[in-house]
């Protein structure tokens, strides 16, 4: 396996880290709330979801996690097990999710909060570091979410949520990767 800028994913993450980087924060923000506007619009009533909890830098779906939690819909988040780099959805209650910090500066559902069975998830939203218009998905680069999408049920929804910036013509696919149904951006679906 090829290191450093002699990997293709390796030099793709580096340039949509860079991308992301030059809009700043208050930017990413404001374009976080018009892809929510997007992802509400087409999934006004998804039955339960699956949602990831931004990092910094990346778009921000608590928008739309707040619209669907205000109108009683069951949201979830990962909770991350590290020596098994598997994912369970843990469902967000309180007022603030009962959320708490784990590595790399990761919120997740606290260890008490109650869990969602994979096959109640009706939409999952997949972040990403980039996606294609094909749906193909370029991720952090520790296949947590190929993991999960591969085990999710059919009927599950999956969409990847990221800035039109971050939408490229190719990603090299490997084959364990995993792409979504569907792609949405503050320019809306792709």
């Amino acid at each position: 396996m090829a290191c450093g800028n002699d990997n293709p994913k390796a030099r793709l993450r580096q340039e949509i880290g860079k991308r992301l980087a030059a809009l700043g924060q208050d930017e990413i923000r404001r374009r976080s709330a018009l892809a929510c506007g997007h992802l509400l619009d087409r999934y006004a009533n998804p039955g339960s979801v699956m949602a990831y909890l931004a990092l910094p830098g990346e778009l921000d779906p608590a928008g739309a996690i707040a619209m669907w939690r205000a109108k009683g819909v069951t949201v979830a988040a990962p909770r991350i097990d590290w020596e098994t780099k598997a994912m369970t959805p843990a469902i967000l209650t309180g007022d603030r999710g009962q959320l708490v910090e784990t590595r790399h500066g990761l919120r997740e559902p606290s260890p008490d909060a109650p869990e969602l069975a994979i096959d109640q998830i009706g939409l999952l939203i997949v972040p990403g570091l980039a996606f294609t218009a094909c749906k193909a998905r370029l991720g952090r680069g520790g296949g947590f979410y190929d993991r999960f999408l591969s085990r999710l049920g059919a009927k599950a929804k999956t969409v990847g949520l990221v800035l039109s910036c971050q939408i490229v013509d190719e990603i090299p696919i490997e084959p364990h990767d995993r792409s979504v149904d569907a792609v949405i951006t503050e320019d809306g679906p792709v």
